[in-house]
């Protein structure tokens, strides 16, 4: 019980934060987009099967960002559903993430189970900075006590990931034990459909090490 009143202190205080500064601050910045990828594979895992579709939408008062993300399958067998909502603040060297991960009910909506929308169950608190090209994300699930941690660099014209998940308490990453369970081989360009606009595409080669699995991802934005 300990545990639990712990984890949803940190997401009341991250909310109370949010109303506190979106109500003394003007929204200085709102975006809203979607990506369409062939397969949804994250952290060197795939999710579901088939293409999906990410919609996204955040809003942004200075430091302060908050948004929703999606992924749904493109067909009604394709599974791999998710609506996750996240706070985030940018302090400069170190941005600090907190996420609500969901998924969907056996009818088909998001709401309380499964875990649903505000279960603690699926928060992850996370931690994002630059040293350098280095690019390193470190995540931690607070209730299936699994680590993860994730530095991404260009060598030349390709983005190149390598992550490391450990599980302390249940299997997660890589089946309860640790290891390198993501390394990830990429590059985007965009093509001129117009003078005003160019189609953004994005092309990556991922192998799962702990798992032996390999994924080839493209994906576009829009």
């Amino acid at each position: 019980m300990k545990k639990f009143k712990h984890k949803l202190s940190i997401l009341s205080i991250a909310v109370i934060s949010a109303i506190i500064s979106f109500n003394s601050n003007t929204v200085s910045a709102q975006d809203f987009g979607a990506d369409l990828v062939s397969s949804y594979v994250w952290r060197g895992t795939q999710f579901g099967s088939g293409a999906h579709i990410q919609p996204w939408m955040e809003l942004g008062s200075g430091s302060l960002t908050g948004g929703v993300w999606g992924s749904f399958p493109t067909t009604a067998s394709g599974g791999g559903n998710e609506l996750d909502l996240w706070i985030s603040y940018d302090f400069g060297p170190l941005a600090l993430t907190l996420t609500n991960y969901s998924f969907p009910t056996n009818d088909g909506t998001y709401g309380s189970g499964n875990p649903g929308l505000f279960d603690s169950d699926w928060m992850e608190i996370s931690g994002s900075a630059n040293l350098g090209p280095i690019g390193l994300t470190i995540g931690y699930f607070t209730d299936a006590e699994a680590l993860y941690v994730e530095a991404a660099f260009p060598i030349g014209a390709v983005d190149i990931g390598l992550g490391f998940g450990s599980d302390s308490k249940d299997a997660f990453y890589a089946g309860g034990d640790s290891g390198l369970v993501n390394l990830s081989f990429g590059g985007s360009k965009d093509i001129k459909l117009t003078e005003e606009y160019s189609l953004p595409l994005s092309g990556s080669f991922i192998y799962n090490p702990d798992s032996e699995a390999a994924f080839l991802v493209f994906g576009m934005s829009f």
